[in-house]
């Protein structure tokens, strides 16, 4: 190996790789499910762990249903779950708070309603950056999840969120995942109910 690239590697001198940074393991974690497109844009500018720390008191702070109380729900919730979807959701090597499924049980808890069928999806891959299938591309039938949560069981301020705009069809909030064998489980359908459970824990 070129003198070089040990310097750069550490391979000649065996130093372990440089540990990463705050930031990087901010976004390499679940608590990246909760965050909303300011607070990610504000994580991926921190530097020291002095900043890091700072970043999450804010971030819990915001979160902190009782804030004259003892301890946070919201982050209680959160290791909770996240443990629970590593249990459960595991994907191929990935943890499962890291999957779809454990993004949705992080940010929702247990569907009130489970169900499992088929449906025909197009068979065309979008190439990053792209969505949807061109007209005429050829379908598959796949294996699909369903999650319903009925809104009078959310939380009052998602169950409003939700009733306000699109998102829902009638009076659930339902997510659906691709759940085909040696695939890995995504999502197809809810997104917005994600994001919309992401702002809705955040305190005003």
């Amino acid at each position: 190996m070129p003198l070089l690239w040990c310097a750069v590697l550490g391979a000649c001198s065996g130093e372990p790789p440089p540990a990463p940074s705050p930031a990087a393991e901010l976004a390499a974690g679940p608590l990246r499910w909760l965050m909303l497109p300011e607070e990610a844009q504000q994580a991926r500018r921190i530097r020291t762990h002095l900043e890091a720390a700072e970043f999450l008191d804010q971030f819990w702070r915001r979160r902190n249903p009782d804030p004259g109380g003892d301890g946070n729900e919201c982050a209680r919730l959160f290791h909770q779950r996240a443990a629970a979807a590593d249990r459960l959701y595991g994907d191929d090597g990935t943890p499962g708070s890291l999957t779809d499924r454990g993004r949705a049980l992080i940010l929702l808890g247990s569907p009130t309603v489970l169900r499992y069928g088929q449906r025909q999806i197009p068979s065309w891959e979008p190439p990053p950056g792209r969505a949807g299938a061109p007209a005429g591309a050829p379908s598959r039938l796949v294996a699909v999840e369903t999650w319903i949560y009925p809104l009078a069981e959310l939380s009052p301020r998602l169950a409003a969120m939700l009733a306000a705009g699109p998102a829902t069809a009638g009076t659930d909030a339902t997510l659906v995942f691709l759940a085909e064998p040696r695939r890995h489980t995504r999502l197809l359908e809810g997104e917005r109910v994600l994001e919309l459970a992401a702002r809705a824990l955040v305190r005003e």
